[in-house]
């Protein structure tokens, strides 16, 4: 692969994560203003989903072409990054302040998703797969989990009523170009992800690094890419609200949306090892980041940097192999 192709790829990989963020950023929060909607409830739906994206291709994509490993690891490895890296970093930037309603509704919400992605495949038991074992994720199970997410998304949506009034100032021609500023930044995020990612995939090989590594670290990081841009421009912006709700919708989106989704398509037989090592880490991630939420109504930079630390020694032992 010719070094300046690559060195195209990142560098157009970065302006898209840059303008994509700074757009979507931009865009949604001045629609959430336009609607009298929370900031906080446009980060945890539209931001947050949309920046799932990546996610739900590549999930998808895996279970088509009968690669499990890759749509269940792909989803637990994001949001043990989103909430380590993303969060991690973003904290460690600006204290994010938390909003009472993320305590009485969206944590318990992506603690409660996280519980029930661990607890449904045990269900039927384990079976055979190759010289090991893995446990089903059949379309029934992937219905229960469409069907929480539908519930989940009702509850915010009834909490936005409590948002301020309408503004005025906004016509229907002026919200309508905020919603394609805001989409054309979900799809400069998207773009620009994939190809900061295929770059630095191609420069890793050219270097000689294993593809165990590659894998484990630039691919996995690299579809939480635009949940890291939008909630460093988000909080840089003072959009803390954005932030919170990108990183804390988005991980309930990958386990009901993305994982509801793939089940219902296409069966999965999660290996038994993520069920017993990784589902675990991302529940402890989950309830970590929760009660460190709890303890002072806010994420401080030293939590930010205990977060980040935490996954640093998560990918140090996938490297190394501790556990």
């Amino acid at each position: 692969m010719d070094i300046v192709y690559i060195i195209m790829q990142l560098a157009f990989g970065v302006v898209g994560l840059h303008f994509g963020a700074e757009w979507l950023v931009s865009g949604s929060s001045r629609l959430a203003l336009s609607f009298g909607v929370k900031p906080l409830i446009i980060g945890l739906t539209l931001v947050a989903f949309g920046t799932s994206a990546p996610e739900l291709t590549v999930s998808m994509a895996g279970a088509l072409q009968g690669a499990a490993d890759i749509s269940v690891g792909n989803v637990v490895g994001s949001n043990i990054a989103n909430i380590g890296l993303v969060l991690g970093l973003a904290a460690l930037i600006k204290p994010i302040n938390i909003d009472p309603e993320v305590f009485k509704r969206d944590l318990p919400a992506m603690l409660f998703a996280a519980l029930l992605i661990a607890v449904l495949p045990f269900i039927g038991g384990p079976v055979a797969v190759g010289d090991g074992a893995g446990f089903m994720l059949e379309r029934w199970k992937g219905v229960i989990l469409l069907a929480t997410l539908a519930f989940i998304v009702f509850l915010m949506f009834r909490g936005a009523r409590g948002g301020a009034e309408p503004s005025q100032a906004h016509s229907g021609r002026r919200r309508a170009l905020l919603v394609v500023l805001t989409v054309l930044g979900l799809g400069a995020l998207v773009a620009g992800g994939k190809l900061f990612v295929d770059g630095s995939v191609e420069a890793a090989q050219m270097l000689g690094i294993p593809e165990l590594v590659i894998g484990l670290t630039i691919v996995a990081v690299g579809t939480s890419l635009p949940e890291l841009a939008t909630s460093v421009v988000a909080i840089i912006r003072g959009e803390t609200a954005i932030s919170l709700g990108n990183v804390v919708g988005s991980n309930i989106f990958n386990v009901c949306g993305v994982l509801g989704l793939v089940a219902l398509v296409s069966p999965l037989v999660i290996d038994a090892r993520v069920m017993k090592l990784d589902m675990i880490v991302m529940l402890v991630f989950s309830g970590g980041v929760t009660a460190l939420a709890w303890h002072g109504k806010r994420l401080g930079r030293g939590k930010g940097a205990l977060l980040l630390s935490a996954y640093a020694l998560y990918v140090t032992n996938l490297v190394v192999g501790w556990v």
